[in-house]
């Protein structure tokens, strides 16, 4: 036996649409916070060890212990969204799905990169550069969009640069890349 197709009421189709206008909307929203958070963890974290390493002390590389911290929250952040959300949009599952490859990716270069390396900080600015760039085209959001390629600019300027400098370009990436489009992410959503 065949279903019938119910067909919806105008009511209904309007509920329905303003429902998935609301889901998309709570999806950008949501994203600032991770932007953000990401952001001025790695910008504290490289600035200071930049700070560390010209005061000469030994373990100037203990700010990034905030990256396992962000990792955590992440994942709670993420997890209570989930069980939120009363509708999975095609736009929250591509991103998910592409910051997920960025995480691995990131686990990668963090455990198997050659520790003398000196272009670890300019990967990891191009991997920044993909990520916010994809978000971008697919939030249609044109700030993340610029965000990546600046990224990528200051990943060519890092790779021309050795040392402790690098340091300061993944800063300014971050600033340029995360903050700012997260910042402006949240006041377009307060619109």
């Amino acid at each position: 036996m065949e279903k019938e197709e119910k067909q919806l009421t105008q009511e209904e189709s309007l509920r329905i649409i303003h429902e998935m206008i609301a889901s998309a909307k709570n999806d950008v929203t949501s994203d600032s916070f991770v932007f953000l958070l990401w952001g001025w963890l790695v910008f504290i974290a490289s600035i200071s060890q930049f700070i560390l390493i010209n005061m000469e002390v030994e373990w100037n590389s203990i700010p990034w212990i905030l990256m396992p911290i962000g990792g955590i929250i992440t994942a709670i952040y993420v997890i209570k969204r989930g069980k939120k959300e009363k509708v999975k949009t095609n736009v929250s599952e591509f991103l998910k799905y592409t910051w997920i490859a960025f995480g691995a990716a990131m686990v990668v270069i963090m455990f198997f990169h050659q520790w003398g390396s000196s272009q670890i900080l300019p990967i990891i600015m191009t991997l920044y550069g993909i990520g916010l760039f994809i978000s971008g085209g697919a939030l249609k959001f044109t700030p993340l969009i610029l965000g990546g390629i600046f990224c990528w600019l200051c990943a060519i300027a890092a790779f021309q640069i050795e040392g402790i400098y690098q340091l300061l370009i993944i800063a300014t990436a971050v600033f340029g890349g995360y903050i700012i489009p997260g910042y402006l992410l949240q006041i377009n959503n307060k619109k």
